[in-house]
């Protein structure tokens, strides 16, 4: 097995960079969600009431509550919670990527190895003339 053999074999190329992309995707969400998380309990632990206001919790006598804007400190709690959310996401499709991009370059070196096994047992395709 050369070196040419594994860097052009697509399975292995494709899944080195997967495995790339989805590192780094999976320490930038596990990073930011880390942070946001900490900032949404921050605010609540101060009493900050978050999005979590439904329709069913709307009653007769509640005045409106739940169709009242939010203030500014739930705005950014909200906020926060929406990329809390985004960032959860990017850091689970990073797992995948990563977890894909093993896979797929596990493949290639297995198809690589055994076409380089093969290889001493094929014909040669120019004929072998002696010299006598």
């Amino acid at each position: 097995m050369k070196l040419p053999d594994l860097y052009t074999d697509w399975k292995i190329v494709v899944g080195l960079a997967l495995i790339m992309l989805g590192a780094g995707n999976w320490v930038i969400g596990l990073e930011r969600t880390q942070t946001y998380s900490r900032m949404i309990a921050a605010r609540a632990s101060v009493g900050t009431a978050t999005d979590n206001r439904s329709f069913d919790e709307l009653e007769a006598g509640a005045g409106g509550a739940v169709l009242a804007p939010f203030s500014e400190r739930e705005r950014q709690t909200s906020y926060a919670t929406a990329r809390m959310d985004f960032y959860h996401a990017v850091f689970l499709a990073g797992r995948v990527m990563v977890l894909v991009g093993l896979l797929l370059t596990l493949f290639g070196f297995i198809g690589v190895i055994q076409r380089d096994s093969r290889r001493p047992f094929q014909r040669p395709r120019e004929p072998f003339h002696a010299r006598y």
